[in-house]
C-alpha cells in the first residue's frame, strides 16, 4: 500500500518542477532545496495557525493539531491570496509536504519504530492522506488519476470535495472572523532572528530560505491578516531534536535546525523523475 501512497508523488511532483532533477546535479540541488523549503512553509503555516487559534481564541471541534494540519494544507492548495511566488510553487510545497509525510512514515516503518497511536498527531500517513484528499477535491478534473494512484477508497474519493469544500469555507470564516479589518490598526510587531547553524547543510539550507525569503512573507501576511495582540518572535536555532513549536508563555515561534537537515536526509527518497503528466496542461479550478 505505502508503495502506491510513493506513485502519486512519483507521478506528480515532476510536472510541476522545472526540469530534470536526477539529470543534472545543478537541478538535483534545485529539487533538494524545493523539497526542504515547502516541507518547512507546511511547518510554518502550522505553528502559525496554532498562534492564531490561541491567540484570537478560535473555537475548533477535535485535535488542534489536526485543525492545524487543515489550515496549512488548505492555505497552500488553495492561498487566500496569490502567493509571490505563485500558485503552482504552493502547489508544489503541498505535494512536497505529502512526499515528506509519506517518507517519514515508510523510513519508520522500516526501522520498527512503533506507531505513535496516542501522539496528538495523526500518523505521517493519515496527514498525506489529508494532503491528498484536499488536492483531489480541489480540482477532480485536474487530479483525476490521483485516487487510483494512492488507493483511494471509492468512498474517501466521492467525500474529498465536500471536505475540501467544508475546509474552503472554514478558511474564509477564520479570516472574515478573527482577521484584521480593512480599518483595523496594526497588530504588534514579529521579530525574525536566526541563530547559527549547527552543520553546513542547515547553513546552507538557510541560505536558500533566506534567498527565499518565504518566512519574511509569511509573516508580513500575517501582520497583514490578523492583528497581533502583543509582540511575536520567530526564531531558528539549534534545538537538539528536529522539531518546530509555538510557545505561547513565551509567545516565540522555535523552528530548529535539526528540523532542515532531517528533510534534507529524508529528500533522497523523494521522488523527482521528469514524466509526463495532465498538469502540464493545468484545468480550470473546479
Amino acid at each position: 500500500m505505502i508503495t502506491r501512497f510513493f506513485a502519486v508523488i512519483f507521478f506528480i511532483i515532476p510536472a510541476l518542477s522545472v526540469g530534470s532533477a536526477c539529470a543534472q546535479p545543478a537541478n538535483r540541488t534545485r529539487a533538494l532545496e524545493e523539497f526542504v523549503i515547502g516541507n518547512a512553509q507546511f511547518v510554518l503555516l502550522h505553528e502559525l495557525a496554532h498562534l492564531v487559534i490561541n491567540e484570537k481564541n478560535v473555537p475548533i471541534l477535535g485535535p488542534e493539531e489536526s485543525a492545524a494540519d487543515y489550515i496549512a494544507s488548505m492555505l497552500l492548495v488553495r492561498p487566500v491570496v496569490t502567493p509571490q511566488a505563485g500558485t503552482e510553487a504552493f502547489l508544489r510545497f503541498a505535494l512536497s509536504t505529502a512526499d515528506g509525510f509519506v517518507i517519514a512514515w515508510q523510513r519508520a516503518q522500516s526501522m520498527g519504530a512503533a506507531v505513535p497511536y496516542w501522539g496528538s498527531h495523526s500518523l505521517n500517513v493519515q496527514r498525506f492522506s489529508t494532503v491528498a484528499c484536499l488536492l483531489y477535491g480541489s480540482n477532480p478534473v485536474r487530479f483525476s488519476t490521483l485516487p487510483a494512484l494512492v488507493q483511494m477508497p471509492p468512498a474517501r474519493m466521492r467525500s474529498c470535495p465536500s471536505e475540501y469544500q467544508k475546509a474552503a469555507y472554514s478558511i474564509d470564516w477564520l479570516f472574515e472572523t478573527f482577521g484584521r479589518g480593512s480599518d483595523d490598526p496594526p497588530g504588534e510587531p514579529v521579530e525574525i532572528r536566526y541563530e547559527q547553524p549547527p552543520s553546513l547543510t542547515s547553513l546552507r539550507l538557510l541560505q536558500a530560505i533566506q534567498k527565499h525569503g518565504f518566512i519574511e512573507r509569511t509573516f508580513g501576511r500575517l501582520n497583514e491578516f490578523f492583528a497581533l495582540d502583543e509582540p511575536v518572535t520567530f526564531v531558528m536555532r539549534a534545538c537538539g531534536d528536529p522539531q518546530a513549536a509555538w510557545l505561547p508563555d513565551e509567545r516565540t515561534l522555535v523552528f530548529c535546525y535539526e528540523l532542515l537537515d532531517t528533510y534534507a536526509f529524508m529528500s533522497s527518497d523523494q521522488h523527482t523523475e521528469a514524466i509526463e503528466s495532465m498538469l502540464q496542461s493545468p484545468q480550470p479550478a473546479q
